[in-house]
């Protein structure tokens, strides 16, 4: 940043190629909104031209730009995690046309949960589902690895996880979570 002194009360910023016309401050308040102002300005300017985001490798970059462009939940089987009063549950969810259906559970009331992922956008997905006995809604937010972090409407601070699988067992192969 540059300043070149232009007369009383006048002072230019050159900032990153711009121009920014700054007044000195004085006893009037004009002349003092008028310098905050300036001021607002040129810290704005500075900032964007000092702090600009550092780009991420290429390899993170192409692995999030995945997640980012989905715009189905990916078809298979997931285990999910479902904490509520003190307890864990484990749940599969088949996943077929951008729905899920409870195919097995550790917990009978939750078999044959349902609903279909609505695409919120970047990776997050929003799923109600029902049962005869259960009602629930869920963010499912995609991470690189294919999992997906899951949080409850309203969220309670569960730690849940979707982690894909092969089949509708409730054993996963290597733990994520």
């Amino acid at each position: 940043m540059i300043l070149n002194y232009a007369g009383p009360s006048i002072m230019h910023s050159n900032v990153a190629g711009g121009s920014i016309l700054t007044f000195n401050c004085g006893n009037d308040m004009k002349e003092i909104r008028t310098s905050l102002i300036g001021l607002v300005f040129c810290v704005a300017s500075l900032s964007s031209a000092c702090l600009g985001r550092a780009e991420p490798t290429g390899e993170v970059r192409a692995s999030e730009a995945k997640v980012l462009e989905m715009k189905s939940v990916p078809e298979g089987h997931f285990l999910v995690n479902l904490q509520g009063g003190g307890r864990e549950r484990l749940v599969n969810f088949e996943v077929k046309d951008n729905g899920a259906r409870c195919v097995n559970s550790n917990d009978g009331q939750l078999k044959g949960l349902q609903g279909k992922f609505q695409l919120i956008g970047n990776g997050v997905f929003l799923i109600s589902l029902q049962n005869e006995h259960h009602r629930a809604s869920q963010f499912w937010v995609f991470r690189k690895d294919g999992s997906a972090i899951v949080k409850e409407v309203p969220d309670r601070g569960e730690r849940q996880v979707a982690v894909p699988v092969k089949d509708d067992s409730l054993e996963e192969a290597g733990k994520k979570r």
